[in-house]
């Protein structure tokens, strides 16, 4: 297979903090790769400096001559000022251009300029292409073509960016986190999609089910460096289960081999002569791999909770709606103590309506809502939560709780509960 885009001894910091270093990886035509690391770690850094976007601070980046690249960022760039159609068509590809003009001629019956494009359409076999766009469109519900870019939301937006990417079909896609904002009947034709495109694929997801079933090579950074894994998610995991026992099991008998070293060094200097000089530089080298940390794979935080009584909360009728815009009719549901619920349900179909509305963030139009007197509500919404951006992380925690009480009684500090989020007490006292 040829190599598409390879990257050569990488690496990238901010101030202090070192995301990667040495890293060195490259791209076949045709593969399905998936990049794999914990939040914070760089995976969108990485993402960014394939594309372009980014550069790093060593090493170089290379793509094969004359191939097109598309890259869908967490965040697209996108002309606020434009049409979605315009959007949509925004591309340098010949055939996409030309049914552009198509499209617009039709929607503003311009019959000479129909005629003359018709030919073109022909000559072009623009016919099959356009039931195709036509066919992305419609299973990403993109719709409304005439509607201004900016009067639409974030999801809608990014779905846009989507179906700009696979209309001009480019030989290699960088997809950062494609699933998000995508109901479960579009993330299933996006899998099929992906799976029949000519395109070689490079993606972070933390949708392992969309994972397991698109992409055939892991790649993963831990520590800071890259490791290679050819097979889907479930290899992926077996694999590296076996990765950090064995390097587990290393960590565990240097130290216990630097035991017996210590005891060595430990001896009048006379003892050591110069034939034992190896040694000595066995001993730190072997002091090094015993003080690396060993890899811990679960962690569970139980944080203690008020007493719940026996009423949760009860909803009666609820009703919503935008304009003419039903969303939510006649909504009763009553909740239970330590119920686990979840909502499903296609874009647009009011999932974050009915949220915004329990959490008090949106008043219905009808029906009534009754709390219990000891329920706490707390709301994750999909654009998190707005921080002050000169703030720093460990006084933004400090502001709820200086302290942590767990469900065994024990307390732990807003410093130590972070550890758990992966902010160590360097990155605490960075600025948001």
């Amino acid at each position: 297979m040829s190599v598409l885009l390879q990257a050569e001894s990488i690496a990238k910091s901010y101030g202090d903090l070192e995301l990667f270093s040495d890293i060195s990886m490259s791209i076949h035509k045709d593969q399905k790769v998936a990049l794999i690391a914990k939040n914070g770690t760089g995976k969108t850094t990485l993402l960014n400096i394939l594309a372009g976007i980014d550069t790093p601070d060593v090493g170089k980046v290379t793509f094969t001559n004359d191939i097109s690249l598309g890259y869908l960022n967490q965040n697209p760039i996108i002309n606020e000022q434009n049409s979605v159609i315009e959007e949509v068509f925004n591309s340098s590809n010949e055939t996409v251009k030309l049914i552009k003009r198509y499209e617009k001629a039709i929607a503003e019956n311009h019959k000479d300029e129909i005629s003359s494009l018709l030919s073109e359409m022909d000559r072009l076999n623009a016919w099959d292409y356009e039931v195709r766009v036509k066919q992305i469109l419609a299973q990403l519900k993109i719709t409304e073509f005439d509607k201004t870019i900016r009067y639409l939301s974030g999801g809608q937006k990014k779905r846009i960016a989507l179906a700009n990417l696979l209309i001009n079909e480019p030989d290699l896609l960088i997809l950062d986190e494609p699933t998000n904002h995508l109901d479960l009947e579009m993330i299933e034709w996006l899998e099929e999609f992906l799976q029949r495109s000519n395109s070689t694929l490079f993606m972070v997801t933390h949708d392992r089910y969309f994972l397991d079933r698109v992409c055939n090579e892991i790649l993963e950074i831990e520590n800071k460096q890259i490791y290679q894994y050819k097979g889907n998610y479930s290899y992926f995991l077996e694999k590296r289960d076996e990765r950090i026992h064995n390097k587990n099991s290393e960590i565990e008998k240097a130290r216990s081999i630097l035991k017996k070293e210590l005891e060595w060094m430990r001896r009048t200097p006379q003892a050591r002569t110069t034939k034992a000089k190896y040694r000595v530089d066995a001993y730190y080298d072997l002091e090094e791999k015993a003080s690396q940390k060993k890899y811990r794979d679960k962690v569970e935080i139980k944080v203690s909770s008020s007493r719940l009584g026996k009423k949760i909360l009860n909803i009666h009728n609820l009703e919503k709606s935008f304009d003419d815009h039903k969303l939510i009719t006649d909504f009763t549901y009553l909740f239970k103590p330590y119920e686990k619920i979840g909502i499903v349900g296609n874009n647009g179909s009011g999932k974050s309506t009915l949220l915004n509305i329990i959490a008090g963030q949106l008043e219905a139009d009808k029906g009534k809502m009754e709390i219990g007197e000891t329920v706490v509500m707390a709301y994750y919404k999909q654009d998190g939560i707005q921080f002050k951006e000169e703030d720093t992380v460990i006084d933004i925690v400090k502001e709820i709780a200086e302290v942590v009480t767990l469900n065994n009684g024990k307390r732990m500090s807003a410093s130590q509960f972070l550890n758990y989020f992966l902010f160590p007490p360097k990155m605490q006292h960075s600025r948001v």
